[in-house]
Parts: C-alpha cells; sequence; structure tokens
C-alpha cells in the first residue's frame, strides 16, 4: 500500500471504534499502530481525565496538536486512533489530511450511547460538570450534541466507513478494501 500519505488516520466519537479497529488494521498491513491518546498521556506522565483536571479542554488540546504534528512527521507508515475530537482543528484536520488518509469510523448516536455507556466515567467529556459520569438520556443528549458539532469535521475524511453493524474484524478489512479502492483511483 505505497502512497505519497502514508499515515492512516482512523477518526470517528468515541466508541466508534478506533482502538480497536485501528490494531488490526495495523497488523493486517504490516505497519505500527499508535493511539493518539496514549501518545499524549505518556508525554504528559499523567491519564487524559487528570490532564483534563489540571489543564482543561483547552490544554489537553494543545497537548493532542503536538502529538498529531510529531506523528504526521514521521518516516514510518502507521496507523493511528485519533481522539474524537482531534480533527475539530481546522489545523489537525488539514495536518491529517496532507501526511495521509483519513478514515472515518462512523456510528449512530444510539450506537455510541449504548457502547459508551460503562466507561463514561473514564471518559471527561462524558461526565456532568461535577464529575460524575453522564447516563441514560442525559448521556444520549451529550453523544447527540458533540456528535453534532463534530460531524462537519468528520465528512471530511477521505473514506467513511460504518461501524454500527460490523465486528471490529469486520470492519478492520472494510478499512482495508476501502484503502486499497482509494489507492487505485488516484
Amino acid at each position: 500500500m505505497d502512497s505519497p500519505n502514508p499515515q492512516i488516520y482512523l477518526t470517528g466519537f468515541m466508541g466508534s471504534g478506533k482502538s480497536t479497529v485501528g490494531p488490526l488494521v495495523g497488523a493486517r498491513l504490516g505497519r505500527r499502530f499508535l493511539d493518539l491518546d496514549d501518545l499524549i498521556a505518556e508525554r504528559a506522565g499523567r491519564a487524559i481525565p487528570a490532564i483534563f483536571e489540571a489543564e482543561g479542554e483547552a490544554g489537553f488540546r494543545r497537548r493532542e496538536a503536538d502529538a498529531l504534528r510529531a506523528v504526521s512527521r514521521e518516516d514510518g507508515r502507521v496507523v493511528v486512533a485519533t481522539g474524537g475530537g482531534t480533527l475539530v482543528q481546522e489545523e489537525n484536520l488539514e495536518r491529517a489530511r496532507a501526511s495521509g488518509t483519513v478514515v472515518y469510523l462512523h456510528a449512530p448516536a444510539a450506537v455510541l450511547a449504548e457502547r459508551l455507556r460503562d466507561t463514561a466515567a473514564e471518559r471527561p467529556l462524558l461526565q456532568s460538570e461535577g464529575g460524575r459520569p453522564l447516563a441514560g438520556a442525559a448521556l444520549a443528549r451529550r453523544i447527540e450534541t458533540l456528535l453534532a458539532e463534530r460531524r462537519p469535521f468528520y465528512q471530511h475524511a477521505h473514506v467513511t466507513i460504518d461501524t454500527a453493524e460490523a465486528p471490529p474484524e469486520a470492519t478492520a478489512e472494510a478499512v482495508i478494501d476501502a484503502l486499497r479502492e482509494r489507492r487505485n483511483e488516484e
């Protein structure tokens, strides 16, 4: 899969499957997998929720932009799971599109709410102002709101893959097939 733009960036809302599908795509293509959130946490020496608590979302987004910049410059071909909001910053979106192929892993809000129900406590943007994890209708509303804000940016992806019904292995194959098809069209 030689390409002038070697990186593969998986984007999509939390729970869309980026961190699950990414390693599968990487293994099948012989590429290293990198989760951008893991890189940010490693560089900061603390977990993402601790970064949000200490620096706020703006501080986290600065760290995220720095990490994406570093990954986009790597010589090796990497499959990168971006954070759900990474490409909402125009500079990040342009950088990812210029240095690789952006793949949007799409799932409807109801599917995302079900997938995220048990992990909302670990996700700062799915917590109330008091720091409690959202649940039920409040969780669904937050997901709908964030998804509506992010959808216009996700739509700039080179490729869109629906993850609602397919298991991770089938989604990984769909990503690889779409990448090959895109390469053949270029």
